[in-house]
């Protein structure tokens, strides 16, 4: 426990630079004797003789006060740093935003995300965590995440505040050698004979499992893989087709083959990129300023959210 004050070593320094506590007390528009206290409270404490004491030169710092001259000029700036980032703080012009990310958004969106924001607000740090769609609505709900980038499906929003960033509509991938990849666009019902790859991540699997059911299809499953890379190399490799909601820049897969992208002409639900935040809890200013950034980057990148 820090037993001496700033206070008393602003007088110590005061004393130190002018020679002598009537000098000080002049700048510093206090009284001689609370120059005088502080001196013997901060050599008291401290265990340290400051000074030597000479009548007709007044007060002299001792080896032991140049030392601790410097400590203290280094603790003033510190302590002035200090006040300058609390006033910072309260006028919310820095701080720490904690965004969880699902894994798939990373790539895509999060990275980009950030680096803009970063570049925009470079007094605001956003520190990202990667985690599965049940853990990112738990994390918000209990306070260990300010936002979570995810989707709005896939884990229980109970408590949650969804602010809707984009919607992303489902495409077909096919090998590049499938009868159908010239086109541009496809019904779902053009590939009723065709076996399935199936991507199985959180969240995507029930969402792409839910379009077939929907369109009445219970297509044989010829592959199943979590990655996104593993499953375009299998249907580059002709296992089958598959859905996606993000087109990755290349049509080439890992492994040298390629896959072509089609749209569905059906009426497909599409699955939504929410800002979840915690319900009822006040956002200030940086929080306010990242939901509106976010919100902004989204539009450009994808477009406006469909109703």
């Amino acid at each position: 426990m820090v037993r001496f004050t700033l206070r008393q070593c602003s007088y110590f320094r005061a004393v130190a630079e002018h020679g002598g506590i009537a000098q000080a007390a002049r700048v510093l528009n206090i009284s001689q004797p609370s120059v005088a206290q502080a001196l013997e409270k901060l050599e008291a404490v401290t265990g340290l003789i400051l000074f030597d004491r000479h009548h007709a030169r007044g007060l002299t710092l001792t080896v032991q006060g140049r030392s601790f001259l410097e400590h203290v000029l280094k603790l003033e700036e510190q302590a002035a740093q200090v006040e300058r980032e609390a006033a910072a703080l309260a006028a919310e012009l820095a701080g720490e935003i904690r965004l969880g990310v699902f894994w798939t958004l990373t790539p895509f969106f999060a990275v980009d995300l950030i680096r803009r924001f970063a570049k925009a607000e470079p007094a605001l740090t956003i520190t990202p965590h990667e985690m599965s769609l049940v853990n990112l609505a738990e994390a918000v709900r209990e306070g260990s995440l300010d936002f979570a980038l995810t989707y709005d499906r896939g884990a229980d929003t109970t408590g949650l505040n969804l602010l809707e960033l984009a919607s992303l509509q489902p495409m077909v991938v096919v090998s590049a050698d499938h009868p159908l990849a010239h086109r541009t666009s496809i019904s779902l019902s053009e590939l009723e004979s065709d076996p399935y790859v199936m991507l199985d991540g959180p969240g995507s699997r029930h969402y792409f499992e839910g379009l077939l059911a929907e369109n009445g299809m219970t297509p044989r499953i010829s592959y199943v893989s979590s990655s996104l890379e593993a499953v375009r190399s299998a249907v580059a490799a002709g296992f089958g087709f598959t859905f996606l909601v993000m087109r990755p820049p290349s049509s080439e897969t890992y492994d040298g083959r390629e896959v072509r992208t089609l749209a569905i002409t059906d009426n497909v639900r599409p699955l939504r990129i929410v800002l979840a935040s915690r319900e009822g809890v006040h956002r200030g200013l940086v929080a306010r300023r990242f939901a509106e950034h976010a919100r902004s980057y989204f539009t450009e990148a994808v477009g406006k959210p469909v109703s």
